[in-house]
Order: C-alpha cells, then structure tokens, then sequence
C-alpha cells in the first residue's frame, strides 16, 4: 500500500495542475487534503484560491477561501477576497456580511471599505454607500476616479450638489477622457442649470461615448436650450431608433422628459420611462390602505414635489389646494427643494398640516417621514423631473401612490398606481402605454389658480411690439421650439405682412441662434422680439398685447397656456397622440375653445392663417374667451376640487388599488 500523499504535497500538485489549466485536477486535489489542512495551509490556500478566481472559477475559490477562513478566522484578506467571490456569483448579501466582518475588525481596510462602499453602489443604496466613501476618502484621498466619481453619484442622489460637483471634478481631473464622469459632470451641472458649462462636458462625453442614449439625450436637450439644431436630426434620429431597440439594450437608459419634446408616440414613451424608472425595493410594502383610510378619520394625503415655490407646477397646483375640504382631509407637502420664504411657499405652508423640508435626506429618512405622518395617499408632482425622488417612491412610503401634474406621461414604475389625467387628453384606448392605471377627471385634468392677480395693463411700447402689428406670441421653453415648428412660424411671418413673434426671455446665445434662422428663412431678425424677465402680475398683464398664442408640439406649454387663457388670449394647439401633446388642447376644450384645436402642422397654419384674415372671427374668439373663462371648466377650481376628492375618496374607500385592474 502505497503511503498517504501529504497536504503539502496535494496543495502543491493542486497549484501546479491549476497552472497548467487542469481546474478539475486541482479541485480534486483539494479536496483529498481537506483532512489533513492545518492554521500554517491557510497562507498556501489563500494563494489557490485567488488562483481560482483568476481563471473566473468563482465557486471554486469561494469553497477554498471558506476552508482557508476556518483555520485562520477572521483574516481580513480571505474575507475580502471571499466576499468579491460571493458578489461575483450573485450572492450580495454574503458578500455584505464578508466585508463588515473585515470592517468590524479593522474599519479603516481600504480594500473593505473600497468593495462594500462599490457593492452597495452597484445596488443603488447610495445614501448607505456614502458614508463609506467618505471614510474611504478619508484615508486615501489619492484614491481613483472611479471612486470620487461615485462618491459624487451619492452626494448628487441626496441634493448636495455643491459636494458632488467637487467630487466629479475631483474625477476628472484623474480621468479627463473618462466619458462616464464627464456625463455625470455634465448631467449635474444641467441640473443647476449651468447650461454654459453643461454643454461641452456633454458634446465631449458624447464624442467618446457615441453609442450612450442618455448622453446623446440630454445633449440634444442642451442643443434646444440654445436653439442650436445643427445636430439636431441626427440625434432626434439616433434617440427614437435607441428608444426602439432599448429592449435589446438593458443599460440604456433615456431621459423621459426630453423624450416627450421629440417624439409623439405614447409606446415610446412608456420605453423611455421604464428605461429611467428607478427599480422597486426589494420586498418594499406599506400600511394596508384600510389602516390609514378609516371613515371615521380625515384622510391623508401627501404631495411630493421639488417646486413649492414660484413655478409652473405650483401655480397650477395651490388652487386646488386652497380649497381641499379640511374637514375631511389632512394636507402633507414634502419638499424635496428648499424653498425661500416667497408668497407661493407661504400660500402652500398655509394650508398643509404639516410642511416637511426634505432635500437633504435619504430615501430612507423620507419614507419614513411619510409613514410617520400616516400618509394614505401619496402623489408624486415631480415625475421625471429635476430634482425628483423617485427611490422615495420605490419603496412604497405609502399604500397609494399617484402620478400627477409634474409629468404629462407614464412613469414607467408599477409602485405608481394611478396617473391623474382626463379622457381626451388620454384616452382609456391608451391605457396599454401607461404603467399606471388611468385616473380621469371630467372636464380637464389641469387645475388653475383663479388668485392670480394681472398687473396693471401696459401698452406695447413698452416691449418694443409695433403698435399696428399682428403679434404671434409663444412663452415656451426653449426646448419645446423645435425646428419644424418654427419653420411653421416663419411661415406664418412671412404670409401675415406686418407681423411679429413675441418670444419668452432666451440665454443671448439662443436668441441669436433663433435670429440667424428666421434670416435663413427670409424673415429680418427684427421681426422677432424677446420679453424681459418679469414678476409673474406684469408677466400675465403683457398677454392681451398679443393677437394669437402658438402653442408648442408636440410637447405643449401646459402652464403657459393657461397663463394665457387666464388672461384672455386665444391660443392655438396641435393635438397628437399623447399626453404631452393633448394637455394644451384639453385646456382650450374646457375654456369653450375646441375650434382653436388643430390636427397637424398643415391644419395648425391654415386656421391660423384663416384668424388672421378674419379679424373679426378671432376677436369674437377674443370677447367669448374674456367674459366666460372665470365661470368655464377651466377656472372654475370649487367644481374641479370636488371631482378631485370624489376620485381620490373613492379610491381610499373602496381599497381601489390596483393599478392594473
């Protein structure tokens, strides 16, 4: 009988076998000295298993590393390595626990806190993952880019922005040519609109990274903030024909919001939006609704929105919340931007139970504000919007959560139950390309605020508008001005002699841009004329200075619509297919106004042409508009209240929450 091999021996057989490629021969080598291993075989293990890792043999190392740690417990090495084994085959959780153990022992190992801060990353546990790349840091601030370029990625995902641009350019500066800081860079700094800077960080990461969608998007949207479109169908062409094929592509992601300025197809939409969502929390679940929605007590509802302050959104919202029914609901705002002390807050601080300044805490810290105050129904006003939270919402802070206002589109998440809409601006037809159940209200599903106070009136002097003129007016972003639209306008410079377009305060550079296209079209650049920026009274009183509104498409002005409806100017819309581009018109339907709805660019420039011939048409349109809008479905905000607490009543007390059914 031969004699027994030595667990030397095997071990050095099992290194040599897996030198040569023989993975099978060293395991079972392995195996054969497990009897005979000793604490001193632990150095020699450590060694074959990082072998095994190296040949991508994950189990194998893991089941050596493991054998290794019973006789030396505790080692901090085979911890670590035994944890980026376990994250390797999917098995996150163990690997957790193999880097705490290391940290729990030594908390300042850079290679532990280096993993775990990365797992916990990769995981989207931003706020957890910060506090480690702050230690991280801490001890080795010459750490690489990709770690400040992470630790940005959390600082930005709790709004402190002023940090994670420091830690971006703390990246960059390591890795100019890297195309993901550079996005990330870019993407913070469009945020803070920074427009200026934006831009060629963007251009930049898209010339090394051609292939990103999100870069290529939100370098187009950049492109519109400046009227600059010499790129612009290429890329239109690149992000619909990605949107299209994303399904084959997992790690594409493009924004929503500048998705519903270039295309009208609602199933695009829903592609984009679910490319964007932010992923469920694993097992997340509230309070059963019937908990927190009893008869006997008033129901609370909660809003969350990063604009309760002078803003669009706000201005359409505080109407409505001004005439909730305190005796059967409890108003909650959640601000997930600080606001200043400005009227606007004041009015939405006024009538809220409770007014809860948000912006730099964690989703965690949020959620748990949110089941604290015993929120039933919670409604998400900012969608895919600057500034939103939509990890607060993954985790289901409450049993009802609802799309509203903020995003005129689907945002692509099952933890939203409802989207908040009408029944022309999205047919129950269209239900397929949302994720959330439709809600509709009667009439339109825009609120208004009827507190809205015009300055005095002015004269068109005063903005440099020709006294005899026809004056097209449009306040739209620019963003929304799309090149096709506005060959569409000069179009209409060019048929109307003595006409003008009266445009919102642009950056200087897109001012010039859009003058330099009205000359390449024929149209003297004088013909377009620029307002001021002004307080929101003389921004409302300079609205009747003009003839006719041209509303935008296919992503229409929804508030500057009804700022100049408000103030009693006829506007002019496209309807498309989606709710981007039905809202406008969902507003003109009910102000009494249907006439004024177009259904393409074609129809959009015969009836304008048709009002302009026709004066006497468009000032009867004018008279109606002005003696009927205070008492139209439009402005009448005690009806559209009450159609919104029937709905949202309804739902609490029948336990309606399925946003599938």
């Amino acid at each position: 009988m031969s004699p027994p091999i030595s667990a030397d021996t095997l071990l050095a057989e099992a290194r040599s076998a897996l030198a040569s490629g023989n993975v099978a021969a060293a395991k079972a080598r392995v195996d054969r000295a497990s009897a005979q291993l000793e604490p001193r075989h632990a150095e020699l293990l450590f060694l074959l298993g990082n072998a095994f890792a190296e040949r991508n043999e994950p189990a194998a190392a893991i089941a050596v590393f493991e054998r290794a740690l019973k006789l030396a417990p505790g080692n901090p090495s085979l911890l670590n390595n035994l944890g980026l084994q376990l994250d390797a085959i999917g098995e996150p959780r163990r690997a957790e626990r193999s880097y705490r153990d290391v940290l729990e022992r030594r908390p300042g190992e850079i290679s532990a806190l280096t993993n775990l801060a990365h797992l916990l990353f990769m995981q989207e546990r931003y706020g957890e993952a910060l506090g480690l790349y702050d230690r991280l840091v801490a001890g080795a601030p010459e750490a690489p880019a990709d770690v400040w370029n992470n630790r940005g990625v959390c600082q930005k995902s709790i709004q402190n922005s002023a940090a994670a641009e420091e830690s971006f350019h703390r990246a960059l500066a390591l890795q100019p040519d890297s195309p993901q800081v550079l996005a990330n860079l870019g993407f913070l700094l469009y945020e803070l609109v920074r427009y200026d800077e934006a831009r060629p960080l963007l251009r930049r990461a898209h010339e090394l990274d051609p292939r990103r969608l999100q870069v290529a998007a939100q370098l187009l949207d950049l492109n519109l903030q400046f009227a600059d479109w010499g790129d612009f169908d290429l890329l239109r062409a690149q992000i619909v024909e990605g949107v299209r094929t994303l399904d084959g592509h997992p790690r594409q992601t493009v924004p929503p919001f500048t998705f519903l300025a270039i295309c009208d197809d609602p199933s695009l939409q829903r592609t984009a939006a679910r490319s964007f969502a932010w992923p469920a929390a694993p097992g997340a679940q509230s309070v059963a609704l019937a908990e927190l929605a009893s008869p006997a007590k008033r129901l609370r509802i909660g809003f969350v929105s990063a604009a309760f302050q002078e803003h669009p959104e706000t201005r359409l919202l505080i109407g409505l919340l001004e005439r909730l029914d305190s005796d059967r609901f409890d108003v909650y705002a959640y601000a997930l931007k600080s606001a200043d002390a400005a009227p606007m807050r004041a009015r939405v601080a006024k009538v809220t139970r409770g007014f809860r300044e948000v912006e730099r805490m964690s989703a965690g810290q949020i959620g748990t504000a949110i089941r604290d105050d015993a929120i039933a129904i919670l409604f998400d006003l900012a969608g895919h919007t600057a500034h939103a939270r939509p990890d607060v919402f993954a985790a289901r802070p409450a049993p009802v959560q609802i799309n509203f206002l903020g995003y005129a589109g689907t945002l692509g998440a099952a933890y939203y139950n409802y989207v908040i809409t009408d029944a022309y601006t999205t047919p129950r037809s269209e239900q397929a390309n949302f994720e959330e159940r439709l809600l509709p209200l009667a009439q339109c599903y825009i609120p208004s605020d009827p507190e809205r106070v015009p300055g005095p009136p002015s004269s068109r002097e005063t903005y440099g508008l020709p006294a005899a003129a026809f004056v097209f007016v449009s306040q739209a972003a620019p963003y929304k001005v799309l090149p096709e639209m506005f060959g569409l306008w000069a179009r209409l410079l060019a048929s109307v002699d003595r006409s003008v377009l009266w445009l919102r305060p642009m950056h200087p550079e897109a001012q010039s841009n859009l003058r330099d296209e009205a000359r390449r079209r024929g149209i003297a650049s004088e013909r377009l004329i620029f307002a001021p920026h002004e307080p929101m009274p003389q921004y409302l009183a300079r609205y009747p200075l003009a003839d006719l509104y041209l509303d935008t498409y296919p992503f229409g002005s929804h508030t500057t619509v009804n700022d100049a409806l408000f103030a009693g100017l006829p506007v002019l819309t496209i309807a498309g297919r989606s709710m981007a581009a039905r809202a406008s018109a969902s507003q003109l339907r009910a102000v009494g106004l249907a006439e004024l709805i177009a259904s393409s660019h074609e129809d959009y420039e015969s009836i304008a042409l048709a009002l302009v011939s026709n004066r006497a048409r468009l000032e009867d349109l004018t008279v109606r508009l002005r003696s009927q809008r205070r008492t139209s479905a439009l402005f009448d905000m005690d009806s559209y209240t009450r159609r919104f607490e029937d709905a949202v009543l309804h739902i609490a007390r029948n336990g309606d929450i399925d946003g599938r059914s």
